[in-house]
């Protein structure tokens, strides 16, 4: 009897296990030879945890979807690969608390049961007119509300060096601009990209660099170095979702980028490669999430009580929020924003008890993205969904789902039109 594997499921075992060893080894070559504010430079090798590592990516890959069928495949495995996979890094390299690791791991277990089981539901679409003129009202209603805020409060500019971005960044926050926080991250994470990739594929390349040209004006204007690599990024997913097998191309262009950074330091002592992409998209989030636990698996869990809508129902106990809290205590920067995604959030607000309450609300937030999209494009609708599927790794849940754009994301979703009536 011969044992048949299947091409499609070896590529991503493959993929996914080479993705983990550049990890390990950016980490063992570059993270913890600087040191920064973030304390990655404290290694402490555990060979047990380190096998330990690797059986855990192994259990969770099996029960990852493998071939891409809705947009939530892709976001599920984008959030993944960059947040559970840099966690095992450091749960080997820095004997990371093994209660935490396999705490996420239940996260994981969770999120994909409930989204086997939890069901799709017809969506009916409004007709392609009314689509059509909502769909323009959104796009020109937020271009010139984030255009008269950054007018009026900032001014327009043009930043291209990234060594200034944290002054321009602190200067923007502030200012403390009325509504920015939802109207330019709505813009910039959800409009921008999704009318990108509607623009790309119509081939409207002058609509595609009037775009290009107002993330970059935000950019500018506020500091934020997502913004600028946000059209960038949806436009590699795009082209990954051409390709055979999207879900091991994904992996290969992360192990690609970890390669580059590691490469260019190596050749030239240059660090920023390593710096923008591994160390800022990989490694902080999950240094973060190990201190929020550290700090909170030793204090009564949150409730929520640090969200406006609950504040009148459990008293919040600190004088500054958690992400601010987490950087006065780990870093001596109570002004740094030491943010941090859904894991965190989870414990934070929960215990082990959120693994399971936020594992089963994603699973259910992803199920209304498959049920919004099922009619459209799949590039299209996953340009709504890919900034978002960052957002649950940089930033807690609720916030994501508000200020940062999910459900915005998906009422945009919602608005495009069936493949069948695609028109602008």
């Amino acid at each position: 009897m011969k044992l048949k594997i299947d091409k499609n499921t070896l590529w991503i075992f493959v993929s996914t296990f080479l993705l983990k060893g550049t990890l390990d080894l950016a980490y063992y070559t570059i993270a913890a030879r600087l040191g920064d504010y973030i304390r990655l430079v404290e290694i402490n090798f555990d060979p047990v945890k380190y096998i330990e590592s690797y059986a855990l990516l192994a259990v969770v890959i099996v029960f990852l979807p493998k071939r891409y069928r809705r947009i939530s495949d892709m976001a599920v495995w984008l959030i993944f690969l960059l947040s559970y996979v840099p966690m095992l890094t450091l749960y080997a390299y820095m004997g990371k608390p093994r209660a935490y690791m396999y705490g996420v791991s239940l996260f994981w277990g969770i999120l994909l049961l409930v989204r086997a089981i939890f069901p799709l539901f017809s969506v009916r679409n409004i007709n392609g007119t009314q689509s059509r003129v909502v769909r323009i009202v959104f796009f020109f209603f937020l271009s010139l509300a984030v255009a008269a805020l950054i007018f009026i409060y900032v001014g327009f500019s043009f930043n291209i060096d990234l060594n200034k971005v944290y002054d321009i960044r602190a200067e923007f926050v502030k200012i403390n601009i009325p509504l920015s926080g939802y109207f330019i991250n709505w813009f910039a994470y959800i409009v921008n990209p999704v009318f990108f990739a509607i623009f790309l594929k119509k081939k409207k390349w002058l609509a595609v660099l009037l775009i290009c040209f107002t993330e970059f004006i935000v950019f500018s204007a506020t500091g934020n170095k997502t913004y600028l690599f946000a059209l960038p990024f949806v436009l590699g997913l795009v082209w990954v979702l051409g390709r055979k097998n999207p879900l091991a191309w994904m992996a290969v262009g992360l192990v690609g980028f970890v390669l580059a950074g590691m490469l260019t330091f190596s050749i030239s002592n240059n660090s920023w490669t390593y710096f923008l992409f591994t160390r800022r998209l990989m490694f902080v989030p999950a240094q973060l999430s190990f201190f929020y636990y550290d700090f909170f698996s030793q204090q009564q869990p949150l409730l929520l009580a640090q969200h406006s809508l609950f504040k009148n129902i459990v008293q919040y106990p600190y004088e500054l929020d958690p992400p601010h809290l987490i950087a006065d205590e780990y870093f001596g920067k109570p002004e740094t924003n030491a943010n941090n995604g859904i894991y965190a959030d989870a414990y934070t607000n929960f215990h082990n008890a959120g693994f399971l309450i936020w594992g089963i609300a994603l699973a259910v937030i992803l199920s209304f993205f498959d049920s919004f999209s099922a009619k459209k494009d799949k590039k299209t609708a996953f340009a709504a969904l890919a900034m978002p599927s960052i957002m649950f790794i940089e930033t807690f849940f609720m916030t994501a789902l508000v200020t940062h754009g999910v459900l915005f994301s998906l009422l945009l979703l919602y608005l495009l039109p069936n493949k069948e009536e695609e028109k602008i």
